[in-house]
């Protein structure tokens, strides 16, 4: 009979290069010289059957049966061994199959071994059962070595009852009874138990009942005020969300409208500053003109006293003399043309002094409708300015773009403990990296931080209960993060074209490093796409590559990319409101500046009309002067051509002393005159200026204490409606919290109820409060005992239905050792009765004669009995088995094994140099004698004995070519008898 087809090794022990042997004969034998690793296919068969005793195996521990190497070998990090068995006889009972393969792979790794029947994962458990199906087991007939055989014979009773037991199929009871008895001990400790627990339970039951009836009143009552609260509180929440829509309305018209009459007021109040500070200036320039003025009057005036006393002089001493009143006329012309002169030069510099400052007005002019523009478009970038950051505060406020779940946590997390807030508000990111961050973020920034996993589950609960959309939440005290080894880090880094890693571009506050480190450690960004795959061939397409245009290479290979139509906006509104901020401000400031310089030009250019005003009244009287200089002096020449009869010839005049000296002084007066008139022109102009602008001042005045009542009142009016807004908030944020705090309700999810409606609004509320003063009055509730009462009521009838089970099962469990202690004794007795009747032949066949008998040690306890035997050899009386010799012992040994073998016959048997200690003739007769079971029993045998080898079917040669390493080739006997001799 074959049945162990086959044996493939490799890494076992000394088989450092892949074995296969293939048994296609009944009797197989293998020889070779010692430690040339012939036993170590005995070893193979029982580690690969499931030997777990490394002194089994003869090693100090399971590492010990891989290859360790050799002087020529490097050593292996694993052990396989694989079996083939035929089972058309089906010798494995369970294994529906007609070749059956056991593998046994042990790797040093993990230092765990695996198991498989025809490829297919198994435990340990399940190649055991199938070895014993076929007596396969260190302690059966199925492996027999020397030593076990030495042993037999000086065994005590007990030890040797083992054999038989396995022989008998007692050891399947065995371990079944060993099994039962476990059980039965643990099945009664679970009875005990079990009563235990019922006893606890009946002295709860009384107090949990109690409660229970308490807390469905409770409930009753709750649910009737939670049908009708939460119909309340949505009408509640509804009126709230409508009024303050209205007054955010009204709010942001009263806003604009304080902003517009601040600017007003401020640039009003500036005109006024301005006014003050001209008209402090003006008085100042009065005094200064007014004193130079007097000045001048004084100095004309004595300058006219003396010429009037010249004058007077000159009348007095030629009064009646024709060529004095001749002279007279001269001089007369004289001082007419020297008031003409001067009066021209002064019309000239009044008109070119007009023309100058008509240049000025219009220079003034332009820069003012300049800065006019500039407050315009100023104004239009506020007003855009001031749009945008209402957007994105509403939006930032009112959670928009978020998803359901995260718009519900957020909403809602006051009430909720543990939630810090979404990824995207707590961090923060450059613009340079926004687009690359925002590619490989996407929809992370919408994770919600939490504390622990504790806070995540109400989180959790709440979006379930509610209906409320999903989240996906980060907890603290969970989160790990899978960071780049240093060797990637130091590699990557000095790569050309590399910026960063993720989780280092982006920033947030150090308590929270640990979410960056989470989403972000193992990306690497870089600056372009050439960049990027330079960067994914060093790294071999292992992690998260992204460009600064949020271009990405995934791991493993695949590729996003494209172009991108704008630039993401999803980070950084915080930043984003404090820029607009701050540029409002910078705008404001230059408004403020641009209306300050309009408001300087007001009062240059009201300067310059004033003068330019002044100068044409002073010119149009120029030119009326010189036109009655011009009449006076025709007037002197002709009375000069009357008194004379000649034409006055200003250029032929001879004067006398005193006619000179009126000249002079009537010149140095024309001088001071224009003097004068210059400093009463610039008189007027600031008189007119300060006249003018305290008209306007007043006018401003006025308007500004109009406007300042105006925006107090409206102030106090957004006061006001900011209080209410606050008001209406916090009564629509009240409702919000009772529905999520006393029902786990968002608005949303309440509003989308089958709630009831009310007719009387006024006796809801009344029965609201009834049914809370009602609910209080319960005092303390556990709502948990209806639960917890049904719960226990249940676990102790459960409990007594268990106890009687419990108690069926010890019953049954008792009948069914004592079944399998009856089984025991009858398969027991059978065997050993059976084996008795073998035993006599057989012994006397390896013997030459004699006879042999197995005897209970006692007889009254079958199932402990152990077992002895009493021999009888040809011509020798034994009362004592050690008084043999090893031959003799091991003759008997083999004597009790064939006999069990003859009537309990196995599938195979392993002999390791049993019949060491025979002499010739005795392993002849041992040899021949094992070819009678061969129709029913494969045999492998280790020896060196030629007997034994003259009879195996064939024969394997063990060698060692390569030191450490075992070879088996097939060989002849002659070849044999050499490996034999080499021992």
């Amino acid at each position: 009979m074959i049945f162990l087809k086959r044996i493939e090794a490799f890494g076992f022990k000394s088989f450092a290069e892949p074995v296969v042997i293939n048994y296609d004969f009944a009797m197989t034998g293998i020889v070779g010289p010692n430690g040339s690793g012939k036993s170590n296919i005995t070893d193979a068969i029982m580690w690969a059957l499931g030997e777990q005793s490394s002194k089994s195996l003869r090693g100090d521990s399971m590492e010990d049966i891989v290859f360790s190497g050799s002087s020529d070998r490097s050593s292996l990090n694993m052990a396989e061994v694989t079996l083939v068995f035929d089972n058309s006889s089906r010798a494995f009972k369970t294994l529906d199959y007609n070749e059956v393969s056991i593998t046994r792979k042990y790797f040093l790794i993990d230092k765990e071994s695996q198991y498989f029947i025809n490829n297919s994962r198994v435990r340990l458990k399940d190649v055991q059962e199938i070895a014993l199906e076929t007596g396969l087991t260190k302690s059966s007939l199925a492996i027999i070595s020397q030593g076990s055989i030495s042993n037999f014979v000086e065994s005590s009773p007990e030890q040797r009852r083992r054999l038989f037991d396995e022989a008998a199929g007692v050891a399947v009871y065995k371990k079944r009874k060993e099994d039962a008895l476990r059980k039965l001990v643990k099945t009664q400790d679970n009875l005990d138990r079990i009563n235990d627990i019922i006893n606890e339970i009946e002295r709860k039951l009384p107090s949990l009942k109690r409660q229970s009836i308490k807390a469905k009143k409770y409930q009753e009552k709750f649910e009737e005020l939670k049908q009708i609260e939460i119909s309340v509180l949505v009408k509640d929440i509804k009126v709230y969300k409508q009024r303050i829509e209205e007054i955010e309305s009204q709010r942001i018209d009263l806003k604009n409208l304080i902003n517009s009459l601040e600017k007003s007021v401020n640039n009003k109040a500036d005109q006024e500053k301005i006014f003050r500070e001209n008209a402090y200036s003006n008085d100042n320039e009065l005094n200064v003109l007014t004193s130079k003025f007097q000045k001048v009057v004084e100095e004309i005036g004595k300058l006219k006293v003396s010429k009037v006393n010249l004058e007077s002089k000159k009348t007095i001493t030629n009064a009646n003399d024709k060529e004095f009143k001749a002279n007279d006329l001269k001089t007369k012309s004289k001082q007419l043309d020297i008031r003409f002169r001067a009066e021209e030069q002064k019309l000239a510099k009044l008109i070119n002094e007009k023309i100058v400052k008509e240049g000025q007005l219009e220079t003034y002019n332009k820069e003012k409708q300049e800065n006019n523009k500039n407050i315009e478009q100023i104004r239009k970038k506020l007003f855009k300015i001031e749009n945008d950051l209402e957007t994105l505060i509403n939006k930032k406020n009112s959670f928009d773009g978020l998803f359901e779940g995260v718009k519900n946590i957020l909403e809602n997390k006051k009430v909720l403990s543990g939630i810090i807030g979404s990824v995207k508000e707590l961090i923060s990111v450059e613009d340079k990296y926004e687009v690359a961050i925002s590619s490989i973020m996407q929809n992370s920034i919408q994770s919600i931080v939490a504390k622990t996993t504790n806070d995540v589950k109400q989180a959790i609960d709440f979006l379930k209960n509610n209906k409320a959309g999903f989240a996906t939440f980060l907890p603290l005290d969970t989160l790990t993060a899978s960071y780049l080894s240093s060797d990637i880090r130091f590699a990557v880094q000095n790569l050309e074209g590399f910026v960063g890693f993720g989780n280092e571009l982006v920033k947030i506050e150090k308590k929270y490093q640990i979410i960056l480190d989470y989403l972000l450690a193992n990306f690497i960004v870089v600056k372009d796409y050439e960049s990027a795959i330079r960067t994914a061939k060093i790294i071999k397409y292992k992690f998260n590559i992204v460009t600064l245009d949020g271009q990405r290479i995934l791991p493993h290979g695949a590729i996003i990319g494209g172009s991108r139509k704008s630039k993401h906006s999803s980070f950084n509104e915080n930043i984003k409101i404090e820029k607009l901020e701050q540029e409002k401000l910078e705008l404001e400031k230059v408004e403020k500046e641009k209306q300050e310089k309009i408001n300087s030009l007001n009062f240059k250019i009201d300067h310059l009309r004033e003068e330019i005003s002044e100068i044409k009244s002073s010119s149009g009287t120029s030119r009326q002067v010189i036109s009655q200089i011009e009449n006076e002096q025709e007037s002197v020449e002709e009375e000069y051509r009357i008194i004379t009869g000649k034409e006055l010839n200003k250029e032929e005049n001879t004067y006398k002393t005193v006619d000179e000296q009126i000249i002079k002084i009537s010149e140095e007066v024309a001088v001071k005159e224009i003097e004068k008139e210059e400093i009463q022109q610039q008189l007027s102009v600031i008189r007119n200026l300060k006249e003018k602008a305290f008209e306007k001042q007043t006018l401003i005045n006025e308007s500004l204490d109009e406007e300042r009542k105006l925006l107090n009142a409206h102030k106090e009016n957004y006061s006001k409606v900011n209080t209410d807004l606050t008001l209406l908030k916090q009564k629509q944020m009240s409702a919000v919290e009772r529905l999520s705090e006393n029902y786990n309700l968002t608005f949303e999810s309440a509003f989308d109820m089958d709630i009831s409606d009310f007719n009387n609004e006024n006796e809801t509320r009344d029965r609201i409060n009834w049914l809370r003063s009602s609910i209080k009055e319960l005092g303390n509730v556990n709502i948990e005992s209806i639960e917890e009462y049904d719960k226990e009521n249940q676990r102790y009838q459960e409990y007594v239905e268990q106890s009687s089970d419990v108690q069926d099962s010890i019953k049954n469990l008792k009948e069914a050792i004592t079944d399998m202690d009856e089984q025991m004794i009858l398969q027991f007795k059978s065997i050993v009765k059976e084996a008795n009747g073998a035993l006599p032949t057989t012994f006397s066949t390896l013997f030459g004669g004699g006879t042999a008998q197995i005897v209970y040690t006692d007889p009254e306890d079958i199932l402990n009995t152990g077992i002895d035997i009493k021999i009888a050899p040809p011509g020798k009386k034994i009362s004592n088995l050690n008084l043999l010799s090893g031959g003799e012992k091991s003759l008997v040994a083999l004597s009790v094994l064939f006999s069990i073998l003859k009537v309990k016959p196995i599938p195979l048997v392993i002999l390791d140099e049993v019949e060491a200690p025979l002499d010739i003739a005795n392993v002849e007769r041992f040899a021949k004698y094992i070819k009678t079971f061969t129709q029913k029993t494969q045999f492998m045998i280790v020896t060196h004995r030629i007997g034994t080898m003259e009879n195996c079917d064939v024969l394997f040669g063990a060698t060692m070519q390569q030191k450490g390493v075992t070879k088996l080739v097939q060989i002849k006997l002659i070849e044999a008898k050499k490996l034999s001799n080499a021992n």
